[in-house]
């Protein structure tokens, strides 16, 4: 009955859960410290402190002793074998007969009793006194002689039955590790110790002396039955849980074994709010919504109950409330819930504003900004000022990229647009804000693909695959984020537009394995299935590419149905096809559903491109002026070079073949430079094909230079398709290449292309002549 009580008593929680403990493994701990301090005492010579060097223990034993002791220290309670296992497998080069001491005085605790754990304490307590002649061994402020006081302190608060209780315990804690050795022969008292401090104890395990201690404490911890967490470990496991959740995911627990920990802290520290929001981040990223709201609610109802007290006045407690509020907020954003993010926005504003609390209204805007599609400019610029008078770096320079963002999509100067993350780089370097920096240069590629600059795009990737953002001081040993997950699905892109499809799914592997968890893996999957759509649509595999489009629905949608409409027209379905492109062309560019990806100009002007190959020539020339006008508002320069193909082929179709040159020459360059290898081999097609009609009403020895030429650029075109597998369009090249060389007279040559043609038809048949002229 006093058990359900607690529940509600929060104030008896919390005094019960700051309560200091005394477990086997801080005994265990100071065993340890105690063992090495006395072979250090062996180690001193007898002479005095200005003698020089006094110590004979290699400083690489004394280097990783500390390092262990401030693991042990700092993470929870082991069990013994784990304990023990850590002192043999080589993680760390301690002297050879630590080891060996550190057993032998564990069977001596376990057989003496009660008085030798009272021996343990007064010992350890001497070793912080300061002899006449020489230093003490442990220095009182140092931090294990801090962890040793306050073990000394707690323990001196305890009365001798329960000093008997910690024996009972230990005794408990020994007999699993020791069981083959807890015999009357293995507890002699005649067991020497030989010090020695040349060779450092032999690694039983396979990984070097300075591996990680995460890797076997978090690993073993796992399979422990009970484990004891004091406040200070508590904080600090949160604490790094947290931030790798953050900024390397991968170097986090799994999320199941992350929430089996958080159960474990919670079960002796009950109270421990931040333990709950911990579960409700580990929640989130696997999108599982009743366990977030659950861990969500039960952290601010701990927060608010705990911090009602005297001392704590009403304006601290509504800070809870509004807080709350808003971390709803981004709960019902993150699942997509837009309505009820609003609400519970509305709800934190409000509570925010009768506290006249500007950092959370601030808070509160960014969130506003993002939700909301009316006045998003003035919502942005509004967020801005406000933050940066209130030296809110994270958030100006948040709303900075957000405002660039916003200008891209909505036809703003290119010059404005870097302008604006060029004082958002200041802000982020100044104050060290790396997700930030990483966001920007992944906002950089994104915006140069906007434009068509697809070479800029690569180059921005790598620079920040490349930039050493590892931060020890903000506890970032390396960044990887979801810039980082950009960055890479960028380069996955530009390989599979220049044909190298294994070296694509090698970067796929390595994304999948990086960053398993939503909403980051949306990035790499939508790369994963542009890469199994764009492969399929080449080799002429139209199921696969139908599934790779029905998963590219999943995290992108429109992306999708254009990418269905492109497989219906290469089918030949041509009503379907144009019902599907309906669909995007009537989309607006900021659509108001948070859930979606938005629409962008991009987009449009590639749909409305694909709606005019559906339509006859004078019906195609409106929609393709129309994309050529919207492509030229939004700066969109490789768009604009595309559209300038597709206007030169229908000039080719109507007999204007001089015209259509002109165009190509103007646009077929910026294509070359920057598009892939399907649209650079379609451009040199093209490109031939216009030389060759225009060539009809030259003298024989002009055709026959023109000709040449073109032979040679279809020779260039041919090489771009077989590169990435486009077969069904080689077979039109070679079929054009075979008709050149018959009228020039190459008898060899035509016979080689036509014994080409007819391997090719074999395994991919499709018809080939009928579209020859007309197809771009």
């Amino acid at each position: 009955m006093s058990t359900a009580k607690d529940i509600y008593n929060f104030s008896a929680i919390q005094k019960r859960g700051n309560t200091e403990s005394i477990t086997p493994h801080k005994v265990a701990v100071v065993l340890l410290v105690r063992e090495f301090c006395l072979l250090k005492v062996k180690a001193r010579p007898e002479r005095l402190m200005d003698e020089g060097n006094f110590y004979s223990v290699k400083p690489s034993h004394r280097r990783d002793f500390c390092m262990l002791i401030l693991k042990l220290i700092q993470g929870p309670d082991l069990e013994l074998k784990v304990f023990k296992k850590l002192l043999t497998e080589g993680r760390y080069s301690l002297l050879p007969s630590l080891y060996r001491s550190f057993e032998n005085e564990l069977l001596e605790i376990y057989k003496k009793g009660v008085g030798s754990i009272l021996d343990l304490i007064s010992s350890v307590g001497r070793l912080m006194l300061e002899p006449s002649v020489m230093m003490p061994i442990v220095n009182k402020s140092s931090v294990i002689g801090l962890y040793l006081r306050r073990i000394i302190l707690h323990f001196e608060k305890l009365s001798f039955s329960q000093v008997v209780s910690v024996y009972q315990v230990f005794k408990e804690y020994c007999q699993g590790a020791f069981s083959g050795r807890l015999t009357a022969e293995s507890i002699d008292s005649s067991v020497s110790c030989q010090t020695t401090f040349d060779t450092p104890v032999t690694p039983l395990g396979t990984k070097g002396p300075r591996a990680n201690f995460e890797d076997i404490s978090l690993k073993d911890i796992g399979s422990m039955n009970s484990v004891y967490w004091s406040r200070r470990q508590a904080e600090l496991f949160i604490a790094q849980q947290a931030s790798l959740m953050q900024n390397n995911e991968t170097a986090a627990l799994s999320p199941s074994r992350l929430q089996e920990q958080i159960r474990k802290l919670l079960q002796t520290n009950p109270d421990y709010a931040e333990a709950h929001y911990l579960s409700y981040l580990n929640c989130a990223r696997v999108n599982e919504f009743c366990g977030a709201v659950d861990s969500l609610f039960h952290c601010f109802d701990r927060n608010t109950n705990t911090n009602d007290s005297k001392t704590n006045n009403q304006d601290e407690k509504n800070r809870g409330f509004r807080f709350a509020a808003l971390n709803l907020t981004i709960l019902y954003a993150h699942f997509g819930y837009r309505k009820e993010a609003l609400s519970a926005l509305k709800e934190a504003i409000m509570l925010a504003q009768e506290a006249n609390d500007n950092i959370c209204l601030q808070h509160a805007l960014a969130w506003l900004y993002n939700l909301s599609d009316e006045n998003k400019d003035i919502l942005i610029a509004r967020s801005i000022a406000k933050s940066s008078d209130l030296s809110l770096s994270y958030l100006t320079s948040l709303g900075i990229q957000s405002f660039a963002q916003y200008a891209a999509v909505t036809a703003g100067k290119p010059s404005l647009v870097f302008e604006l993350l060029m004082k958002s780089d200041v802000l982020n370097y100044q104050h060290s804000i790396i997700d930030l920096i990483a966001n920007s240069y992944a906002q950089k590629a994104g915006l140069w693909c906007l434009y068509g600059k697809t070479e800029m795009t690569l180059i921005s990737s790598q620079l920040l695959l490349h930039l050493n953002m590892s931060h020890p001081a903000q506890g970032v040993q390396s960044y990887s984020g979801e810039g980082t997950c950009l960055a890479v699905c960028n380069v996955i892109n530009f390989l599979t537009e220049q044909g190298e499809y294994n070296v694509a799914t090698l970067l796929l592997d390595f994304a999948r394995e990086n960053f398993p968890h939503e909403p980051i893996s949306h990035a790499w999957i939508f790369s994963e299935q542009i890469l199994t759509f764009t492969r399929a649509m080449h080799t002429g595999k139209w199921q696969e590419a139908e599934q790779a489009v029905s998963q590219l629905e999943a995290v992108n949608k429109w992306e999708s149905r254009l990418r269905r409409a492109e497989l219906l027209v290469a089918r030949g379905d041509l009503p379907t096809a144009s019902r599907w492109l309906s669909h995007v062309l009537e989309q607006p560019l900021l659509t108001s559903d948070f859930d979606e990806p938005r629409s962008c100009p991009a987009l449009k002007v590639r749909a409305l491109i694909l709606a005019a190959e559906l339509q006859p020539p004078a019906t195609a020339l409106s929609l393709l002026s129309q994309a050529a006008t919207s492509a030229q508002v939004h700066y969109l320069s490789y768009q604009s070079a595309i559209i300038a193909l597709h206007l030169a082929n229908l000039q080719l179709q109507m007999a204007l073949p001089s015209l259509a040159l002109k165009l190509i020459d103007e646009a077929l360059p910026v294509v070359v430079a920057h598009g892939g290898c399907y649209d650079q081999a379609r451009g040199l097609l093209l490109h031939a094909k216009c030389k060759i009609a225009s060539a009809a009403s030259k003298p024989p020895s002009a055709r026959e230079a023109i000709l040449n030429n073109a032979l040679q650029q279809l020779h260039k075109a041919q090489n771009g398709f077989f590169k990435i597998e486009a077969y069904s369009r080689m077979k039109d090249v070679v079929y054009l290449k075979a008709l050149l060389y018959n009228e020039l007279g190459y008898v060899s040559e035509r016979k080689k292309c036509a014994l080409q043609f007819r391997q090719l038809d074999e395994q991919y048949p499709t018809k080939v002549a009928t579209t020859l002229l007309t197809r771009l």
